[in-house]
């Protein structure tokens, strides 16, 4: 295997890894607010006239700073899966891409469009595939560098 090559798909799984954590982070922000903060319903379209005004505001402010912090790290977690040119990373990659997207979009709309339980259901579908395909692009990453360096095309 290609020095360059062996470097990114370290840098792959330290990613992989480190959204892995944030997601279980994301998972116990989520669950506390879903559980124990109640979310004034929107009235207009100004975020900041409503938020202060209630307690759980800085709970739901981490889990949504979470889960920026995850979309971004799945934008560098699919650039870098491209940069190993294997199909099967690749489309692990957009899966969890296109998962962490489904969650989010859905988690504002939980947020600014009434509180539906659909959106709800949504997002943590979407969670649970952005766990999903985080656990299997780390399987998929981690059989090329399991013997002793060597990697091979069809290993990864």
């Amino acid at each position: 295997m290609m020095p360059e090559k062996r470097i990114m798909v370290k840098g792959l799984l330290s990613m992989l890894y480190a959204i892995l954590f944030f997601l279980f982070i994301q998972f116990l922000l989520g669950m506390y607010v879903n559980l124990y903060v109640v979310i004034p319903p929107m009235q207009g379209f100004s975020m900041m006239g409503f938020m202060p005004l209630y307690s759980g505001f800085p709970l739901v402010m981490a889990h949504m700073f979470f889960g920026i912090l995850i979309g971004l790290l799945s934008i560098g977690i699919i650039i870098l899966s491209m940069e190993t040119k294997v199909r099967r990373n690749i489309m692990a990659a957009a899966g969890l891409f296109f998962s962490v997207v489904l969650a989010g979009v859905n988690g504002l709309f939980f947020l600014f469009a009434g509180q539906h339980n659909l959106n709800s259901y949504l997002m943590s579908t979407g969670f649970i595939l952005a766990i999903l395909f985080s656990i299997l692009l780390l399987i998929y990453a981690g059989q090329g560098v399991r013997y002793s360096g060597k990697m091979n095309h069809h290993e990864l």
